[in-house]
């Protein structure tokens, strides 16, 4: 079974928040096998947004999704989305001290004594 979702008719022309994204999965049905994904008329969409259509893409694996009429900008953040998830996630920045605290007593302990 294929389904079509424009999502113009969940949300508004913008695309906002990891929780909104989640909303989508109910929206899908549980029969279809090919999801096709519209994002006519759609302005923006957030990197957050971006994730969580990631997300479910790879949790709804039995599923094949296609995403039409993105235009340049949603294109863009879904392609730098999948880019980032592809690369080994690195915590800090070039050559910047890590600390890590076991509670609040600790980080603040620390912090009055800088």
């Amino acid at each position: 079974m294929k389904q079509t979702i424009r999502l113009q008719d969940i949300y508004s022309a913008d695309l906002y928040t990891r929780s909104r994204a989640s909303e989508l999965r109910a929206c899908i049905n549980d029969k279809a096998d090919e999801v096709t994904l519209d994002f006519e008329d759609i302005g923006f969409m957030s990197r957050s947004f971006a994730d969580e259509v990631c997300n479910i893409i790879d949790d709804m694996n039995d599923k094949t999704f296609t995403l039409v009429n993105q235009n340049e900008d949603v294109s863009t953040m879904m392609t730098k989305v999948r880019e980032g998830r592809s690369r080994e996630r690195k915590r800090g920045v070039g050559n910047a001290k890590m600390y890590e605290f076991k509670d609040m007593e600790s980080l603040e302990e620390f912090l009055i004594a800088m």
